[in-house]
């Protein structure tokens, strides 16, 4: 094996851990919130859309295997395992009523959206917020690196959550206007 045939390699094996490294970067009280948040949100979407709802809650008890590995003795840990089971119960119970035709067409339209397209966006917002400060003071090479980065946090949220992120979200459609506004102000600032 070629030198540079292991460097590729060791490339790619590096850039798919970053998702993963990023997941472990979260706090155990993040990872709670976040879960506490989405399991709220599933308790709602069982009534309307019980198999949508199921494969939510597989993600979050892969989040609290997560939070189980990282804090082991989080005192959020045991409520947040027993609201699960009891959704998990609830789910099935619900998946049970549904005539079947129903479960093959269940046709999801979300009711709310997921805890990470919340938390991505309140970054996304963070990242605006920074990119205005240095408008304010002049640094504008900063403030196109900050609306570079929101911008591209905007697209993976619409290309990773954008079936489950009802039309009309306020929130996005708010962030992609200061984006645009941000953008207008950074094209007026810089020098021709």
């Amino acid at each position: 094996m070629s030198r540079r045939h292991s460097g590729a390699i060791l490339a790619l094996a590096l850039f798919a851990a970053v998702p993963a490294s990023a997941a472990l970067a979260q706090s155990p009280d993040e990872t709670a919130q976040v879960i506490q948040r989405s399991v709220e949100d599933i308790a709602v979407q069982i009534r309307v859309a019980p198999t949508a709802a199921q494969e939510d809650l597989n993600r979050q008890k892969e989040q609290l295997e997560t939070l189980r590995r990282q804090a082991p003795n989080h005192p959020m840990l045991s409520s947040l395992e027993r609201r699960v089971e009891e959704l998990d119960q609830e789910i099935t119970a619900a998946l049970q009523e549904q005539p079947e035709a129903a479960q093959e067409s269940e046709q999801f339209l979300p009711l709310h959206v997921p805890a990470e397209v919340r938390r991505e966006l309140r970054h996304v917002e963070t990242l605006q917020t920074q990119a205005d400060r240095d408008l304010m003071r002049g640094a504008t090479e900063s403030a196109a690196e900050y609306l570079s980065r929101a911008k591209a946090m905007i697209e993976e949220i619409e290309a990773e959550y954008g079936d489950r992120i009802p039309p009309g979200y306020a929130a996005l459609i708010v962030a992609k206007e200061r984006g645009a506004a941000l953008q207008d102000q950074l094209s007026r600032a810089e020098p021709d």
